[in-house]
């Protein structure tokens, strides 16, 4: 009799381990709309922050959700690959570069003015927000 429990009970464990397992593998990654963000400031800020000091904007910003308002330098990307809106920094070498999901629809031009909040990755001579959305 004990030995028929215990066969039941490590039954259960492995079903319900398969269970948890199946969920995280396909558990999507948090996106910036679904939480608040941790910082806010302009992108020309934003961007200056990491040109003067690479390392103490690492740790203010890496790995949080930013929100950046500023004016659209580019879209681009899209037909399948991720869209990015890049906004102006004042320096025509860098930008602040928000990626959008591959099949969400942006309708900005360049020029417009906009708000927008993404997880931010760091700098590599542009500062890379990701898994963005667009601050209503």
């Amino acid at each position: 009799m004990n030995k028929r429990i215990l066969i039941i009970l490590m039954t259960l464990a492995v079903v319900a381990g398969g269970i948890y397992g199946y969920r995280e593998w396909n558990r999507g990654l948090e996106q910036a709309n679904e939480v608040k963000a941790e910082v806010t400031l302009t992108a020309e800020e934003l961007f200056k922050a990491y040109t003067s000091d690479e390392a103490g904007a690492n740790q203010k910003f890496t790995d949080k959700v930013v929100q950046v308002s500023g004016t659209v330098r580019e879209v681009n990307g899209g037909n399948g690959s991720p869209v990015n809106v890049l906004l102006e920094t004042g320096d025509p070498l860098g930008a602040v570069v928000c990626e959008f999901a591959a099949d969400m629809t942006i309708e900005l031009k360049s020029g417009a003015k906009t708000t927008v909040k993404g997880f931010c990755t760091g700098y590599n001579l542009d500062v890379l927000l990701q898994r963005c959305a667009i601050v209503e």
